[in-house]
């Protein structure tokens, strides 16, 4: 029995109905796929650069029609079901679907199973259409073989599959014996579609599973499973739909990691509410958003993190060693611990689009390779770090709203050319960390700085409001353009602007304001003027901030959002042998540009460019400033 193309008019008007709904999505389906390939080939360093990840939503699975004349019809009742037509068995309360075919199947079952076993050449259309069935041994919906299986939610039905605890159940032998263990389990390549509603208890472990693709293009799901809520092994694809999804471990998982081109979670569209305990969303390799609204929570939210101490200025200034190893840990999985990420890739994460909010006990987004945010708004919460890339971060578009973290942005590499992005960060808000050192062993008054380091900003607006360094780089960092606003730290033991390598300024526009005691200047190398001014008193948060040229003409103004002692400005409209007036509140201070990199007033640290001062001199901090750093852990 094979599924027709040609359709009943009832048919049709139900699949011209659902395929409209998702027309709009279609163009964007097979242009997100190409800028996917040609995403993970940009860049060579990435271990999936070479690889071709299936993005591509097939005909049939967007195909929700049916030829009513060659259904079999199944009415499903306890010890009273029956069947019309070909390819399908009922043995007790199990029914068994033996051909390649399309079946309608309504009715309940309050202990039974749906299963499906053809040859591995055929595929079986399901139509759920009211169908209830409860298992107290195994799947309530069990795919043991077939080519592959589309699973379609009549419109307007309720469907509801539940599994109960404790079950055991096996299939296959041997070698080939795995634990069955989803409300919905095929170990062929499955796909669900329709305009239905589907209820999925999974109280013996994940709900929905495949062991090969799991494919959902449209429909209404409502997942509750003490496991997974959606796992496919080679890949999970979603192109619509609406998703409720209470989990006990991950939220959406696919983990495969030994056949190239798989373990990906590709997300084009759809509505995603989602509480898990564990991870969000996981992907071993590729996990790749181009739209749809995420409303995430992860390990209980950023309120159930483990609590982190800033290390300060020791971390900075007398012992690099202990930040290198402090960054070593927090950028190594430690396989020990329970992950409680929003989204998470072992490989790379890529984000076109999407409306996404996350509150997570660790980090918000993470992946072990590159980061790539071109577009979207984010709105992220975090335990640890709002943005983590083990290897390059690359923002390029994005609105992102990081209202609680640790750190706000980590990565080997961070390069920000657009995007409105805010960070809130109990230690730094940026810092490109990792790598190798240029030195083994830190030495008292020196500083090491890693060659793979890196930090770069040439567009886009960064607002910072860190209790750590603002932007810190472990290597060098780089401005050339973009508008930079940044607030904190209070503390000696951090600086505005930190960086271990060259401190380079050529454009842009910036407005810091912080303490003095680790205070970094940019670097004789810059091409744009920029002033340091230490205070002799620290003021207020909430004072207002304004620079203005020799006419009255206001080039600079902002208002601090913490108590500060010193001001970092830059701005193209500055010039050198140049006269400005710098105000805080009411109180005014001259302000004579004698260098590229002009430092005026009291400062201890004044460190850039290596940690330099202008005269290229060392400088000490005060016992007062070493008396106030905070002992590492």
């Amino acid at each position: 029995m094979k599924k027709k193309q040609k359709q009943s008019k009832m048919s049709i008007l139900v699949s011209l109905a659902v395929i409209g709904m998702l027309a709009g999505c279609q163009t964007t389906s097979s242009e997100t796929a190409q800028s996917a390939e040609s995403s993970t080939t940009s860049d060579a360093s990435t271990t999936t650069s070479t690889i071709d990840y299936d993005l591509e939503f097939s005909s049939d699975d967007l195909e929700v029609g049916y030829e009513e004349a060659d259904l079999t019809t199944i009415k499903l009742a306890d010890d009273q079901s029956t069947t019309s037509g070909e390819g399908a068995s009922i043995d007790g309360n199990t029914l068994t679907i033996t051909a390649g075919g399309t079946y309608l199947i309504s009715g309940t079952l309050s202990d039974g199973q749906i299963k499906v076993t053809v040859p591995d050449t055929e595929e079986v259309y399901l139509i759920l259409d009211g169908v209830d069935v409860t298992s107290s041994t195994s799947a309530p919906l069990l795919i043991e073989e077939a080519e592959k299986v589309f699973v379609t939610l009549a419109e307007d039905s309720e469907n509801t599959l539940t599994d109960k605890a404790g079950s055991t159940a096996m299939i296959g032998t041997g070698d080939d014996a795995t634990t069955i263990d989803g409300t919905i389990f095929s170990k062929a390549d499955l796909t669900l579609n329709g305009s239905g509603n589907l209820t999925i208890n999974g109280n013996t472990n994940h709900g929905i599973v495949s062991k090969d693709d799991l494919t959902i293009v449209s429909g209404t799901y409502q997942i509750t499973a003490v496991g997974q809520g959606l796992s496919g092994k080679d890949a999970v694809k979603i192109k619509d739909g609406t998703f409720s999804m209470t989990t006990g471990t991950d939220g959406i998982q696919s983990d495969n990691d030994e056949e190239e081109g798989k373990g990906f979670v590709y997300i084009a569209g759809g509505d995603f509410t989602i509480d898990a305990e564990q991870d969000g969303i996981q992907a071993e390799t590729l996990l790749q958003v181009d739209g749809g609204t995420f409303d995430i929570t992860a390990g209980g939210g950023s309120a159930n993190a483990v609590a982190k101490t800033s290390e300060g200025m020791g971390k900075d200034f007398f012992n690099q060693k202990a930040e290198t190893e402090t960054e070593e840990n927090l950028n190594t999985e430690d396989t020990s611990s329970t992950s409680m990420k929003g989204l998470k890739a072992t490989g790379e994460l890529i984000i076109n689009n999407g409306t996404i909010t996350i509150d997570a006990a660790d980090d918000t987004v993470h992946t072990d390779g590159n980061l790539t945010l071109t577009g979207g708004t984010l709105s992220l919460a975090s335990g640890d770090d709002g943005l983590h890339a083990g290897n390059d971060l690359q923002l390029s578009g994005s609105t992102i709203a990081i209202t609680e973290s640790y750190e706000g942005i980590e990565g080997k590499t961070i390069t920000i050319s657009d995007g409105e992005i805010t960070v809130v960060a109990s230690d730094d808000g940026l810092n490109a960390a990792s790598g190798t050192s240029t030195t083994s062993e830190a030495v008292p008054g020196e500083t090491t700085s890693s060659s793979e380091n890196l930090m770069v900003i040439s567009g886009g607006t960064l607002t910072v409001n860190s209790s750590g360094d603002g932007l810190d780089s472990n290597g060098t960092l780089e401005i050339s353009g973009g508008t930079i606003i940044v607030s904190g730290p209070e503390n000696s033991g951090n600086g505005a602007i930190d960086s271990n390598g060259d401190t380079i300024i050529t454009g842009g526009t910036l407005m810091a304001a912080g303490s003095s005691g680790m205070a970094v200047t940019f670097g004789d190398s810059s091409s744009q003027v920029s002033v340091l001014y230490g205070f002799e008193t620290t003021y207020e948060a909430g004072s207002e901030i304004e620079l203005s040229d020799a006419d009255g003409t206001v080039l600079l103004s902002w208002t601090a959002d913490k108590s500060f002692s010193s001001v970092q400005l830059s701005s193209a409209d500055l010039e050198e042998d140049g006269t400005y007036t710098l105000a805080i509140d009411d109180e005014t201070f001259e302000v004579t540009v004698d260098s590229i990199a002009t430092t005026i007033g009291t400062t201890t640290g004044q460190m850039g460019g290596g940690k330099q001062h202008g005269n290229g001199d060392m400088q000490r901090p005060s016992e007062e400033d070493i008396g106030s750093m905070p002992e590492l852990n």
